[in-house]
């Protein structure tokens, strides 16, 4: 949770104005951080431009100073008036029933009444120490066992109601002053070190300690003395109504403060939060009308995206059905494997239901239907067709998925990935050309190790401070914004682990390419297309002409940690092995064994625990998993075969070079449209079937081909998770940075670009190592 969404959580509803005001203390921080911005790019004298900088921090300085003495002065009156409820409640206490009965024939001594208090600094020598005569009286009995000895009790009932309660208000309200110091020292030091961060500066240091501290309500003393006057109310209400026992007193009375934080977090603080926003003119994105669909003949309607999946989910089924009926190949087995293949290839295109749900479906009808044959031809039982299926969903291709994932979850969890982004952009400079190249080589490096998944999300959060001090309109956000997806979808084909696709691929290739092979045909074929990718975007968005000098993103300062250390020599021992896996094999067998290397060390030793296994992406492991079975069915059945000895007629004449082209660009096509990941699951099958059919086998050559012309898939918005992830973004006013129109301009002759790269380039590399 925002510091911003916790102070307005924890804070009383009632004293909500006398709090720091850290949203607007911030906003303020990014105005002089937008100006400072601003005075760098326009051609006004330096010095000139240096005052109006140092303006903005007398400003920022003048508020806060504002904001403490607010925090003072409500302190002060608080302060003083529970206080003095405090000593009138003791009196109250101390004369609440008769002494004739309570002493029988040893009455106390009079007990001296302390003057209300009238100055403010009287308040801190307020001494808790009880004098012999109450600690006299409170040693005899409890008020509520006073009022059982009295002979007339109904007199003093609502009396004795009247001070529980007021004991217990005036300890909620204690307990509520001492959360509101915390939070206000809070408040000091996290807007302070907002400010130092983003502006460069050092006035955390010298003004928390000068200024914050050294403030009546911050001092040691003060909160000493006001929680001091806390446990004072507790004996209180423990001699008055718990014989005496103060552990009793405090669980009842937190019950109480416990039960009026729940309603305050649940009644008034809403409203307080919505009148903040309206206050911080905070943008709140207007709830879409969702569009329905009247069904005919009732007075019902369903939204209309439903109504999508449904008629998605039903010519699925009747296409499924139809097929199932039809002899293509004369085989039952085979038109049985060609009618699953069609359901689930609509079904994943259309997303009829979710990509996942259709993988766990697949396990179920590839036995129900039979499809299984023996290697005799024979068809295959179902307790051996249920074995089989599973068998081929948990592979050493999934175990090195499971494996990239923790090696993602330890370098962004403990900051190593950030921390990378952060010193390499850092050195970028302020031209947006530099920085654009410096991002996108950012994302595309980070991709390898993390996923194209999580490293758009990280990088955006990366070029929030550039973004925020542009100008309104200003053309070099979305060319920020398109370079990271871009770049992400790029990075998608540069490692092993770096995207679902890839798993996909290395699954139907043997042997096993390793990541030495892989990173000579890929990394080549990246390279160039991030270069060709930035040069596109600088000719149709010319950022330096727009913004000569962008605000420079600040390296992270944490020092290395241990940690740290041990999590980059787990990450490099992991990729060594996996690198020279093809010469370890007769000892390790297979890179899932690799795999299970950072698994054990980084859950064993604590580094990663449930809550990162949790959120590992399952659902891509369930898609791919499903992806197997279905290969395996369709291998199995000999639908696979058939399919291939077909193409191979059509395509046998021609060239390896052209066989590759015909596919990239099937790919492409299909990737753009509906999903990398799905083109990998759909169309790599057949590929490699055919290569293995051909006169002279090129199977792992067409296959790997395949494989990296599924990431060169980024004309829309919906081709894969990067740019899906880059159209979400808006700008302050909750306008979207990107349009439809960003991603078929650059998108799409980049992709063009990269398919011709992959049958060109690619080939020459994928033939040079024997493919």
């Amino acid at each position: 949770m925002k510091f911003s969404h916790s102070l307005q959580f924890n804070a009383v509803p009632d004293w909500i104005d006398h709090y720091v005001a850290y949203d607007q203390l911030k906003k303020l921080i990014f105005r002089i951080e937008k100006e400072k911005v601003e005075n760098l790019n326009s051609s006004i004298d330096p010095e000139k431009a240096s005052s109006i900088v140092s303006s903005g921090e007398d400003k920022f300085l003048n508020q806060l100073d504002l904001q403490l003495d607010k925090v003072f002065s409500f302190y002060a009156e608080k302060e003083s008036e529970l206080y003095i409820q405090l000593e009138a409640l003791e009196k109250a206490l101390n004369e609440s029933a008769p002494s004739d009965q309570l002493y029988n024939d040893h009455p106390p001594p009079p007990v001296p009444f302390q003057s209300p208090l009238t100055e403010l600094d009287s308040t801190v020598d307020l001494s808790i120490k009880e004098t012999g005569p109450i600690k006299q009286l409170r040693r005899k009995m409890s008020i509520e066992s006073r009022m059982t000895t009295d002979s007339h009790p109904d007199k003093y009932v609502e009396q004795l109601v009247d001070l529980r309660s007021q004991l217990i208000s005036l300890y909620v309200s204690l307990s509520e002053l001492d959360s509101f110091v915390e939070l206000n020292r809070m408040a000091f030091d996290k807007i302070l070190k907002k400010h130092d961060k983003v502006l460069d500066g050092n006035l955390r240091t010298q003004y928390l300690k000068k200024m914050v501290l050294d403030s009546r309500p911050f001092m040691p003393q003060t909160v000493e003395t006001l929680r001091s006057q806390i446990e004072r109310v507790e004996r209180l209400y423990a001699d008055a109504f718990c014989n005496g026992h103060t552990h009793v007193a405090v669980r009842q009375m937190k019950t109480h403060l416990r039960d009026q934080i729940t309603y305050d977090r649940n009644t008034v603080w809403k409203d307080m939060v919505g009148q903040e926003r309206k206050t911080l003119d905070a943008h709140v994105t207007p709830s879409k009308p969702v569009k329905s669909f009247q069904i005919p003949f009732t007075q019902r309607s369903i939204p209309t995206e439903q109504v999508r999946s449904i008629a998605a989910f039903f010519i699925s089924v009747i296409l499924f059905a139809i097929f199932l009926n039809v002899d293509i190949f004369g085989n039952t087995q085979e038109n049985y494997c060609f009618a699953l293949l069609i359901f689930a290839a609509v079904m994943w295109a259309t997303e009829a239901i979710p990509l996942y749900a259709t993988s766990l479906m697949i396990p179920f009808l590839v036995v129900v239907l039979g499809v299984m044959r023996n290697s005799d031809g024979s068809p295959m039982s179902a307790k051996a067709a249920s074995k089989s299926v599973f068998a081929s969903m948990f592979s050493g291709t999934i175990m090195m998925l499971l494996g990239g994932f923790s090696l993602a979850g330890a370098l962004s969890k403990y900051g190593i990935a950030k921390a990378f982004a952060t010193h390499i952009l850092s050195r970028a400079g302020t031209r947006p050309r530099w920085v654009l190249i410096a991002i996108m080589a950012v994302a595309t490096f980070l991709c390898m190790w993390i996923s194209n998944v999580a490293t758009p999300v990280l990088c955006f959060s990366l070029i929030n401070p550039i973004l925020r001090t542009l100008p309104d309109g200003s053309p070099v956000a979305p060319c920020l914004l398109l370079g990271i997806a871009l770049a992400s979808c790029i990075g998608g084909m540069t490692s092993p682990i770096s995207s679902p696709q890839n798993i996909v691929t290395l699954q139907y290739m043997s042997p096993n390419p390793g990541w030495g092979i892989w990173f000579g045909a890929a990394l080549p074929i990246s390279i160039i297309s991030v270069v060709v990718c930035w040069g596109l975007l600088l000719l149709v968005y010319r950022p330096d002409r727009a913004v000569p000098h962008l605000n420079k993103i600040k390296a992270t300062r944490d020092k290395v940690t241990w940690t740290q250390v041990f999590i980059m020599f787990i990450t490099i021992l992991t990729i060594a092995l996996w690198c020279a896996e093809s010469s370890l094999e007769s000892h390790i067998g297979d890179t899932g064994v690799i795999a299970t290397i950072p698994l054990f060390v980084f859950f064993g030793t604590g580094i990663l625990n449930k809550n990162d296994l949790n959120a590992f992406l399952w659902s891509v492991v369930v898609l791919a998993q499903g992806g197997m079975a279905l290969g395996n069915a369709v291998t199995s059945s000999g639908l696979l075969q058939d399919i291939a000895l077909r193409i191979k007629d059509g395509v046998q004449h021609l060239e390896p070079i052209a066989i590759l082209a015909i596919f990239a660009f099937l790919i492409l096509v299909f990737a753009t449209f509906v999903s990398h990941t799905v083109a990998a699951l759909i169309i790599v099958p057949i590929v490699q079937e055919v290569g293995a059919n051909l006169p002279i086998p090129r199977a792992n050559l067409l296959v790997m081909g395949a494989g990296l012309a599924c990431s060169a898939g980024m004309g829309l918005p919906v081709s894969g998770y990067p740019n899906m992830s880059a159209v979400m973004m808006e700008d302050q006013t909750g306008k979207p940075y990107l349009t439809t129109k960003d991603f078929i301009i650059v998108g799409v002759p980049v992709s063009i670009f990269i398919t011709v790269l992959i049958f060109t380039l690619g080939y020459g590399i994928m033939s040079g190592v024997g493919y």
